[in-house]
């Protein structure tokens, strides 16, 4: 609407010769969905195979204005930042229960024992044991 108004200031809304004088163009992308709404959506769905595809179908938006606006907001790819959400996912039951590395791996959506054990080496250069056993470490009282 002021859009439409705004035009109607600035110039005659006819032009002769039969040509239209403006093409509307919405004020914003309202409705859109933004990266950060994609985010907060993925998070909800770590466990399942989130794929930069579908952040960018949720996303409604190319792949390419996609990468390029979550790397705005986040500093990174939308793929770095799966992981490390799933990496902070799996670190609470490493941290809270004794449930095994392949039921923690399939539960954070990294799938198995084995890429939870790559992705905890590449990350944070340790293992989901050593890891479980360093926090455990921390978090029992002095003097036990």
């Amino acid at each position: 609407m002021a859009n439409q108004i705004a035009r109607g200031i600035v110039a005659a809304p006819h032009r002769e010769g039969g040509q239209a004088q403006y093409v509307p163009v919405p004020a914003s992308d309202t409705g859109r969905t933004t990266p950060a709404d994609t985010r907060a959506w993925a998070l909800e769905r770590l466990e399942e195979p989130l794929t930069v595809p579908q952040l960018t179908r949720h996303a409604g938006m190319s792949e390419r204005s996609f990468m390029r606006r979550f790397a705005e907001e986040t500093g990174t790819t939308p793929l770095r930042w799966l992981v490390g959400a799933r990496m902070g996912l799996a670190g609470e039951p490493l941290e809270a229960t004794n449930r095994s590395a392949d039921l923690v791996g399939r539960e954070s959506g990294l799938g198995s024992a084995v890429n939870l054990r790559l992705r905890f080496r590449r990350t944070l250069n340790t293992t989901p044991t050593a890891y479980r056993r360093a926090v455990s470490r921390r978090v029992q009282p002095a003097g036990i």
